[in-house]
């Protein structure tokens, strides 16, 4: 009884055994089954990112050029240096290393060797020669990868137009911002295998997706126009001490931009030193009062309106009132008979003002409209800032009497060069632009619309009142040998920053023109801000149109007019002007 007792307590202690472990094993079977079929995939994703790092292949950024293919900007190869701290032997003197040869504090860099992590950046757009010095130290735990940085090989030669980038390539301002879609290019990607201790294994690249590279753009700027551009309006402000100036120089047959500067200036190698007033493209951002260079609008439409020819004769008397307001010329005169030509070469404000008067406020307004005083010229330039031309409905009494020459409207450099674009091209209003092309590209396709503005005979008949402002009215210093000068002297008060009127003392002199005046292939507007010791753009502006104008026609091999002597014609320095 006492052996069968045994056994049957045996043989149940053996099924609770064998129960417990099939119970056991079930467990584990549910327990395996769930890792590796319901938990599978996320073990696997997890595993693969303890043993991969993607990092990103930054695309060469493309290349501005000139239209003659000559560099602008371009992109050199650099490198991106990197550490893996947890590789970092000693991190005070890898600080050090690093801080020697790449600037920048140790403890900064020290920092980020102690940090807990397997991947940080320790600096970006290493140039070549010192990340080859860098390399030279063989620092454990200090990696590099490809990378390229932005360089402008002429330094301030249109700066302003050309802008710049920031550390992810990304175009920041002008030109490199406006085309950053063509610029830029695509980033690719590489997932690479990586050891234990975040090395990135060499041949264990598990995918890779190259990056697409920037498209190279043509722009419309030549080169050595706009070097001599800069060179005579630097050397403008230098002798009259000015505060700023800017130059557009265009061909008005089709609104290409040959050349377009600032002074101030800056470099765009070391944009991060300048000041915003050194990076303003001033002929596109700021607007002023234009003052005389308009006369020659207002008589266009005068001419283009059929009210006046060339050759009608005006009595203007000393001084004229309107809306309450005294107006007088620059510099007292009689009673005179002047002819619309005559008015304009003169730079009378009386006369301008009978001009305006004849047309009424509408009709004037409409016309300034059509040259394109009321629209942003649409220029392929980010930050173009829109001049002011008040709605009729806003006119003062006084507005008839003001805006005809020039004040109480406000515009930039390049709105007044696209609106004498009109005069020069035989009436039409052409689209200023930068971009020629892409060269590579055969998709991308450029449409510069033109309006007409005036008729080509009164375009005609006005070139030839300015051709006689420049040969014998205030536009002497204008003159270029061989050829004839069609253009317009302007010296406008400037606007009260502070309240209304005008600021004492302080002047915009301007000179705007073009040749040949027979078949006009170069426009050229200067304003220079408030000089000193003279302030008439005859005087401050024309010879930065001169120098300039003769040598973009020599350059650019553009023939002398027919009409014209070739030979070397003395320069006049003007008298005091009627402006």
């Amino acid at each position: 009884m006492g052996k069968r007792t045994h056994r049957k307590r045996g043989s149940e202690r053996h099924r609770f055994v064998l129960g417990g472990l099939l119970f056991l094993l079930v467990i584990i079977i549910v327990r395996v089954g769930y890792l590796q079929v319901h938990m599978a995939p996320a073990f696997a994703e997890k595993a693969e990112n303890q043993r991969t790092r993607e990092l990103e292949l930054a695309p060469k950024r493309g290349s501005i050029l000139d239209r003659s293919g000559d560099p602008l900007a371009v992109s050199i190869e650099a490198r991106t240096v990197y550490a893996t701290p947890r590789l970092v032997a000693d991190a005070t003197a890898t600080a050090e290393a690093l801080s020697s040869v790449l600037g920048g504090e140790v403890e900064g860099y020290r920092e980020r060797l102690q940090r807990d992590s397997g991947f940080v950046y320790i600096g970006r757009k290493v140039d070549m020669e010192r990340a080859a010095a860098l390399e030279s130290l063989g620092l454990a735990g200090i990696g590099m990868l490809k990378d390229s940085r932005r360089s402008y090989p002429c330094g301030e030669l249109a700066s302003q137009l050309l802008g710049f980038v920031g550390i992810d390539d990304e175009g920041l301002a002008g030109i490199e911002k406006h085309y950053d879609h063509l610029l830029a290019g695509e980033a690719g990607h590489v997932l690479a295998e990586r050891d234990p201790f975040g090395r990135v294994l060499p041949g264990g690249v598990v995918h890779a997706e190259e990056p697409v590279h920037g498209d190279d753009i043509v722009l419309t700027i030549d080169k050595d126009i706009q070097y001599v551009a800069q060179l005579r309006l630097q050397e403008a402000v230098d002798t009259w001490q000015a505060k700023a100036a800017s130059i557009v120089v265009m061909d008005p047959r089709n609104g290409e931009i040959l050349a377009i500067a600032s002074v101030p200036g800056f470099n765009p190698n070391d944009f991060a030193d300048s000041d915003e007033g050194s990076r303003r493209n001033r002929g596109i951002t700021d607007v002023y009062e234009p003052g005389s260079t308009v006369k020659s609008l207002t008589a266009a439409a005068v001419i283009d309106a059929g009210l006046h020819g060339p050759d009608d004769v005006f009595t203007l008397p000393p001084t004229i009132s309107v809306g309450g307001r005294t107006i007088k010329e620059a510099h007292p005169r009689p009673t005179v008979e002047w002819t619309l030509g005559e008015i304009v070469m003169n730079s009378s404000n009386v006369g301008s003002v009978m001009l305006g008067q004849a047309l009424g406020p509408e009709l004037l307004y409409d016309y300034f409209a059509r040259f394109g005083l009321t629209e942003r010229t649409g220029v392929d330039f980010p930050g173009e800032a829109l001049g002011y031309l008040p709605p009729v409905d806003q006119w003062s009494g006084s507005s008839i009497g003001n805006i005809p020459f020039g004040q109480g409207l406000s515009m930039t450099p390049l709105q007044l060069a696209r609106a004498l674009s009109a005069i020069a091209n035989g009436g039409f209003l052409p689209s200023p632009h930068f971009i020629l092309g892409v060269p590579d590209r055969e998709d991308v396709e450029f449409v510069w619309p033109t309006q007409r503005a005036i008729s080509e005979e009164a375009a005609a008949e006005t070139r030839d009142i300015m051709v006689a402002s420049v040969t014998d009215g205030t536009g002497g210093t204008a003159v270029v040998p061989g050829y004839d000068v069609a253009g317009k002297t302007g010296t406008a008060q400037k606007a009260r920053t502070d309240g209304r009127g005008y600021a004492q003392g302080a002047y915009i002199s301007s000179f705007s023109g073009f040749l040949p005046a027979d078949d006009p292939q170069i426009l050229i507007v200067v304003t220079v801000d408030e000089p000193r010791g003279a302030i008439y753009g005859g005087v401050v502006a024309a010879p930065v149109f001169r120098e300039v104008a003769a040598f973009a026609v020599a350059h650019l091999k553009i023939p002398p007019s027919s009409r014209r002597d070739t030979s070397v014609i003395e320069t006049v320095t003007p008298g005091p002007e009627d402006e």
